[in-house]
């Protein structure tokens, strides 16, 4: 045979066999560009499997905040603790994207005043929420009007991050991400509080349905 057909036909088998590992969900390892061979890495956390939790969790807790951060806990604790790490990087990513002026603004408007403890609560609160009014309020916050609660209706206190305590219980060590909370000037235009006409004007839906 010659030299051609046979590089050919063993090409084949690799292609072969590379498919039928992907199929049945077998870990594969990949040819790094320096030319060492990868090491195999289980399925993580990713952003889609975090919005899946919790949308899960939110509808298996009738839209009790309180109770969802109880069941998302004990999912979480489920997981291996890299998962549940991964899972707390995406969180703080998330919290780091709605940390900008404009939703702080829309918070204080819902609340008629709004501390920085308040908006971290509301912050996490809106994560809580699902990917769908997360991503339409960092494009617009006065589409939160239909949708949203106040901090006592929406037991905002209680929208926890539950990942250190998960990792906690599935690892019985701290997590190692960085979980304290954000600080400085949050991004964007800030509003003057005491212009409270501006506000409503900013935030014209949320205003008319909380003012």
């Amino acid at each position: 045979m010659k030299v051609a057909a046979l590089i050919a036909l063993v090409l084949l088998a690799v292609a072969a066999a590379y498919r039928l590992g992907a199929d049945r969900g077998t870990a594969v390892t990949v040819q790094s560009s320096s030319g060492a061979q990868g090491t195999p890495r289980p399925a993580g956390t990713d952003e889609p499997v975090f919005w899946q939790l919790i949308t899960e969790t939110r509808e298996s807790a009738g839209n009790d905040t309180g109770r969802q951060s109880e069941l998302l806990e004990e999912r979480l604790s489920q997981l291996p603790p890299q998962q549940i790490v991964d899972f707390a990087r995406i969180r703080h990513r998330l919290d780091e994207h709605a940390y900008t002026w404009d939703l702080w603004g829309a918070a204080y408007v819902i609340e008629d005043g709004c501390s920085d403890d308040c908006f971290r609560d509301f912050r996490a609160y809106l994560i809580s929420l699902g990917p769908g009014p997360y991503k339409a309020a960092l494009r617009d916050p006065d589409s939160l009007a239909p949708v949203v609660q106040d901090a006592e209706e929406g037991d905002w206190e209680n929208a926890d991050n539950v990942a250190p305590d998960a990792y906690e219980s599935a690892a019985d060590e701290d997590i190692p991400v960085d979980d304290s909370d954000l600080s400085g000037d949050p991004r964007g235009e800030p509003w003057d509080d005491e212009d409270q006409e501006s506000l409503v004007q900013r935030y014209p839906a949320l205003a008319a349905r909380f003012r």
